[in-house]
C-alpha cells in the first residue's frame, strides 16, 4: 500500500490493534485487552521518562513488565 492510502485514523486503529496483540501474547486476558491497552498508553510516558536510555523494543518490553507488575489481575 502507498503512504497516501492511510490516514491518521486508520493508522491509529492499526496501532491499537497491534498493541492489543502484543498485550495478548504478553499474557493479558482477552477480555481485558482494551483496559490493558489504555493503561499502557497512560503509563508509557512516565516509565520512559524514568528510563531515558531505552529505545526500540526495549521500551515496549519494560512498559509491559511494569504493567504486569502493577496490574497482575489483567494477566492470565
Amino acid at each position: 500500500m502507498k503512504k497516501e492510502d492511510f490516514d491518521i485514523e486508520e493508522l491509529t486503529y492499526e496501532i491499537s490493534i497491534l498493541l492489543e496483540g502484543v498485550l495478548y501474547f504478553a499474557g493479558v486476558k482477552k477480555d481485558k485487552l482494551k483496559e490493558a491497552a489504555n493503561l499502557y498508553v497512560e503509563m508509557v510516558d512516565d516509565i520512559l521518562d524514568k528510563n531515558p536510555n531505552l529505545d526500540g523494543v526495549d521500551e515496549v518490553i519494560l512498559v509491559v513488565k511494569e504493567l504486569k507488575k502493577i496490574n497482575p489481575n489483567l494477566f492470565k
